[in-house]
């Protein structure tokens, strides 16, 4: 996308500086005629470029202008020497080219100009050591004044409607008195366009021809003017759908059509027609979906956009057995399954699912996984699911669960009864809400062998509250309500943006109302619950070669009413806080970590954070397997406590290490070792890892972490 210039007194595009091309020719004869030789694989008579160093830009990044430039600063000696074993490792040896730097100094300039700035001055100072046959480069830059835009005038835009107007003014990319800057620009040209295509107009053209970004030399600044050329107004015409399996007559148009965000005879808008094809998409019973539209050109007399929609519908029933890999509870879960699916379960696109599944941490405790006597920690699920893609409208999606579960941990086992209601609601483009009401019978037997630190008060105190839980069957019932904003540029591997999701949970209003009709001996408990979870994603490079990582978590919950000065009824051990595994602290196992009682019974507050870089480190060699390998390092920090009131800084363990990480069609396989910093369990004297030898102790305790996926 270019931009005309009208410049009334001088070209806006400067011949090049005289003095480079003499220093160039200077450096060709120099070069060719007294070059020292030196001996460095096939090169001969060339000048190694040391170093590069940008100076004086205060607007413009060095990274950046270094990134516009050809030449480039000879690799490290670890680089070379990898590259010097196989081509494809490492970087060659980078040697000064004069005809390259003078395309690159033009660069330079035309870059510079492009972000407004037209009297910027570039000077360069190369300085020979023909000893060592090596070249320090200096690039000093004086920006000089950066023009704005003084006036952006739009052309063309006549006689639509009102909206088109207002959604223009909302959030331009570039407005006067912004600094002078092209690519935004021509991000402001695309948003127009969209706006424009979104208002019944998919003919609309930007008129580069009559469009300018004219500078005026009396103030150095820019007057913009954007030209479109509309076309016609079209409205959505007959929509015809195209089974590609004609075994799937139950698959009709109905469902199609229930998933469009447009219908005959509505404004042509491009990005409904997108977001059309990914409900399709979503719904859960096509392989694809794709929508194509025919748009008359604008001498014909139609106005009507034809839409053709072809689907390739999945298997009605599947029967699959499953392997089971997960980091769920922060640890490497290994598991089996057997699994049903049926797609268009009583049409209306619904989905049907039964799914048999169990999973452990501890294989070592083979056959006896649920014992009470045992140290296992695993859990055995029946699952069915019936997912309904439409409620109301096509933006919210509804699922009933019923699930029979037994599960294992190291102090109690549970058998849970619970069956959950969901709705899901797409508020916005990256926002996303969830409502869903659990209910649960929960019957939880003590492991008797499991035993702590009985001269711990709050150990104590959480044993006797798990012994009163086993007696009697509890009863839960709990609404909860999440809303996630998803920025994020990928759902396995994002390198970009950022995710933030709040929850809040309330349990035991309903069976409160309900009190005299529930037995006696179903006890509840109130309380309520607030999670919230930032992570976000950073490219350092541009290039996706490093990319760093940050999250933090917070989380709190209270019993409420008459519960809350009853010790026999507690907030249920699936609905507290744990911290450590490979998703938390890496420094210890998976819900190992407390700092009040026995970090088996979790806690009712939780703080952690990470911070994680991610370095894909054979990325050049463009190789399909070993560009896929990264290299993670991270530094974690949390912990969990029983209450609000026991919340210390002193309480907050730190831990760190190193991580392997291969990218898969599923997401990344994950290891990762890690090292406690700082372990406030421990006693005064070893608590921080300069108090503790390396080999004897940190390093031996270290705790290895297997999962899928990264660990946030």
């Amino acid at each position: 996308m270019h931009f005309n210039r009208h410049v009334p007194q001088r070209s806006l595009f400067p011949l090049p500086n005289p003095a480079h091309i003499i220093l160039g020719l200077v450096l060709m004869i120099a070069l060719v005629d007294g070059g020292t030789a030196q001996e460095n694989g096939e090169k001969t008579g060339l000048y190694e470029i040391s170093t590069i160093v940008v100076d004086g830009n205060e607007t413009i990044s060095a990274k950046e202008l270094l990134a516009q430039l050809q030449t480039k600063q000879t690799p490290g000696t670890l680089s070379k020497f990898l590259h010097g074993i196989n081509d494809r490792l490492g970087r060659k040896n980078e040697y000064f080219d004069p005809v390259k730097f003078t395309e690159d100094l033009h660069r330079l300039h035309k870059h510079y100009r492009d972000r407004g700035f037209n009297m910027v001055r570039i000077d360069t100072s190369l300085t020979f050591d023909d000893e060592e046959g090596v070249i320090e480069i200096s690039i000093l830059v004086t920006e000089g004044y950066r023009a704005i835009v003084d006036t952006i005038m739009y052309a063309g835009i006549a006689n639509v409607p009102d909206f088109v107007h207002d959604d223009m003014e909302s959030s331009p990319h570039i407005t006067s008195g912004d600094p002078y800057d092209a690519a935004l620009l021509e991000a402001e040209v695309a948003r127009v366009r969209l706006i424009l295509w979104n208002a019944g107009y998919p003919n609309c053209e930007y008129v580069r021809d009559r469009s300018f970004a004219t500078l005026r030399t009396s103030t150095g600044n820019y007057s913009v003017l954007l030209t479109f050329d509309l076309g016609k107004r079209y409205v959505f015409g007959e929509i015809h759908v195209t089974n590609e399996d004609t075994l799937r007559d139950d698959i009709t148009d109905d469902i199609v059509f229930s998933q469009l965000d447009y219908k005959p005879d509505d404004f042509y808008n491009y990005s409904s027609r997108i977001s059309s094809e990914r409900n399709l998409n979503r719904v859960g019973i096509f392989d694809q979906a794709r929508i194509e539209t025919d748009v008359p050109p604008n001498d014909s007399p139609s106005i009507f956009v034809a839409s053709r929609i072809s689907v390739r519908p999945k298997d009605k029933h599947e029967l699959a057995p499953e392997l089971l890999i997960s980091d769920e509870n922060n640890a490497f879960n290994l598991g089996t399954g057997l699994g049903y699916t049926n797609r268009n379960f009583l049409g209306g696109a619904r989905t049907f699912s039964a799914r048999l599944r169990f999973r452990t941490q501890t294989i070592r405790e083979f056959p006896n996984y649920f014992g009470l006597n045992t140290t296992a920690i695993s859990n055995g699920e029946l699952t069915f699911e019936m997912l309904q893609p439409y409620i109301f409208t096509n933006k919210i999606k509804g699922n009933w669960t019923f699930s029979l579960i037994r599960d294992k941990q190291l102090p109690y086992r549970q058998d849970i009864v619970r069956n959950t209601f969901g709705f899901t609601d797409r508020f916005a483009e990256f926002t996303t809400g969830y409502l869903d009401w659990t209910l649960e019978l929960v019957n939880l037997s003590r492991n008797q062998s499991f035993t702590g630190d009985t001269n711990d008060a709050d150990f104590r105190q959480q044993l006797d509250q798990l012994e009163q839980q086993s007696k009697n069957t509890q009863f839960n019932s709990i609404l909860s309500f999440t809303i996630q904003r998803d920025k994020s540029n990928d759902l396995f591997r994002p390198s970009d943006g950022f995710i933030h999701t709040a929850t809040i949970e309330e349990a035991g209003l309903l069976p409160l109302l309900l009190k005299n009709a529930l037995p006696q001996n179903l006890p509840f408990t109130q309380f309520y619950r607030i999670s919230l979870l930032g992570r976000w994603y950073f490219d350092m490079t541009d290039n996706r070669y490093s990319i760093l990582g940050l999250k933090l978590k917070a989380g709190f919950e209270e019993k409420y009413g008459e519960t809350r000065s009853d010790s026999t009824r507690s907030i249920p051990q699936t609905h507290r806080f744990y911290a450590g595994g490979g998703g938390s602290i890496r420094g210890w196992q998976s819900r190992d970590l407390s700092a009040t009682g026995d970090p088996q019974f979790g806690g009712n507050v939780a703080f952690e954070g990470s911070m994680e870089l991610r370095m894909n480190i054979l990325q050049s060699l463009r190789d399909d397997f070993l560009d896929k390998i990264w290299i993670v390092t991270f530094l974690d920090f949390g912990n969990v406590w029983g209450q609000a009131r026991n919340l210390q800084l002193r309480d907050v363990a730190i831990a760190t290490g190193i991580g392997f990480r291969y990218d898969t069609f599923f997401g990344p396989f994950r290891i990762d070792y890690g090292l406690r910093v700082y372990n406030p369990a421990a006693r005064s004297s070893q608590q921080w890892i300069t108090e503790r030898s390396f080999w004897g102790q940190t390093f031996k305790e270290g705790i290895l972490h297997f999962g899928i996926g990264h660990a946030f």
